[in-house]
């Protein structure tokens, strides 16, 4: 059975050959707890981590752009966002708007340029997709 299959067959309740989940270990956990131990803990446990490669020490994560710690990052939207901890996915602290008399002149981001906090490339989104199906995926 294909992982697409098993899927369906899980939102169907037709009683799938298992769960389908992903567990990962947040990207702000790697500056608080012995990474070492965080290491362990994945080798142990090949079901929740199935690809797992060792990395070498200290494990550097990147942060995305709305979790990087007195980084304010603007979206495409024009929403500022701002967390206190590197890995922590910020809040919005000032929006695009002071208020709704502003709105006739706001100017939404183009959708085929950007997905919201960046570009994307939608043929390159599209191919993967396709490919991931082909593979028996979601």
């Amino acid at each position: 059975m294909t992982e697409r299959e098993n899927y369906l067959r899980t939102v169907r309740f037709e009683r799938p050959e298992h769960i389908p989940m992903q567990y990962c270990i947040n990207p702000s956990c790697w500056n608080v707890y012995p990474q070492e131990q965080l290491l362990d803990l994945m080798e142990a446990h090949p079901l929740l981590f199935p690809d797992f490669k060792r990395p070498k020490l200290p494990f550097c994560p990147e942060f995305p752009a709305v979790a990087r710690k007195d980084e304010p990052y603007t979206d495409d939207w024009g929403c500022v966002w701002q967390t206190t901890m590197d890995g922590i996915t910020g809040t919005v602290v000032r929006h695009p708007l002071k208020n709704w008399e502003d709105f006739p002149g706001y100017q939404a981001p183009d959708p085929d340029q950007v997905m919201g906090i960046g570009p994307v490339d939608w043929d390159g989104e599209a191919s993967a997709a396709a490919e991931d199906k082909r593979q028996g995926g979601w």
